[in-house]
């Protein structure tokens, strides 16, 4: 069984938007080894910021993709159109965002 992946499923069912994205944010960073800025624009906005590339998320669509990786796979896929390059098999970590992990 998946242990991360159950892990996190079970954080993104339990916890408000607004520290889930702190918990994503926090993976993105480390995974990276970059600041990854994360900037409440108000009440209901949050910016992502990384290496000069962007992503705006309401807390109504993290709600909308919480999952074990949902959020995470929406801001790599964000980044990666505004030209973000990065390997998806660079990691187990991306591996799982992008649902290409094959484990043993």
């Amino acid at each position: 069984m998946n242990t991360t992946g159950f892990i996190r499923g079970y954080m993104a069912k339990n916890m408000n938007a607004e520290y889930f994205i702190k918990v994503v944010v926090t993976a993105i960073s480390r995974e990276f080894e970059e600041e990854v800025k994360l900037e409440n624009i108000n009440d209901d906005e949050y910016l992502i910021v990384m290496k000069g590339y962007s992503v705006k998320m309401s807390r109504e669509l993290i709600d909308e993709l919480k999952s074990a990786y949902g959020v995470d796979r929406y801001i790599l896929g964000e980044l990666e159109k505004q030209g973000f390059i990065f390997d998806r098999n660079r990691s187990q970590y991306i591996q799982y965002c992008f649902g290409n992990y094959v484990g043993s």
